[in-house]
């Protein structure tokens, strides 16, 4: 197994215990939530560098790299909402739009064809993670609960905004791929 391939095995073995360490009551417990998800979109990072290497990339890796990136992030959108820090009808968004894009993919794929990743991408990567990032913050430094709120829910809303408007670029941008699906 590659190294990117073992991050990215270890970002996705971190997921629940970020997910259940964010429920925790005590502050010690919501900081460690809060490390574990940064650590793991750290890797995220690393694996993305190191895969660039001769023999570090993999048929694997360019599968699960990107589906262990959403499951860490909509398990976590999906905390969020469920500690009432974002409307749970905002984490649904991020799911639909995730699948989408997948969509777009895996049509591709059935055609030979492969639709990479691109800036928007990583900068839609970006804002998940300093929206989840402040939210567990918020919450590790419990800061009031109507004030965590409207500061998450503002950031996830500016958050939709941006992934959406990529997510509509994308698909012009492969509007053939649709055709030819069609």
């Amino acid at each position: 197994m590659t190294i990117p391939n073992l991050l990215t095995s270890l970002r996705l073995a971190l997921t629940p215990v970020a997910a259940v360490l964010a429920y925790s009551s005590g502050g010690v417990g919501r900081a460690f939530a809060l490390g574990i998800f940064l650590f793991a979109m750290a890797t995220d990072v690393v694996d993305g560098i190191i895969a660039k290497l001769p023999g570090q990339s993999s048929r694997l890796g360019l599968y699960l790299d990107p589906v262990t990136d959403k499951i860490i992030v909509l398990t976590m959108f999906f905390v969020l909402a469920d500690l009432e820090l974002l409307p749970l009808w905002m984490a649904f968004l991020m799911l639909a739009r995730e699948l989408l894009v997948d969509g777009l993919r895996s049509a591709a794929a059935t055609s030979g064809q492969v639709v990479g990743s691109n800036v928007m991408g990583k900068t839609k990567g970006v804002l998940q993670t300093v929206c989840i990032g402040l939210g567990l913050a918020l919450r590790t430094l419990a800061v009031d609960p109507a004030s965590a709120w409207v500061w998450v829910t503002a950031c996830a809303g500016l958050t939709l905004l941006v992934v959406w408007i990529f997510a509509a670029i994308f698909v012009w941008q492969n509007r053939a791929l649709i055709r030819q699906a069609g």
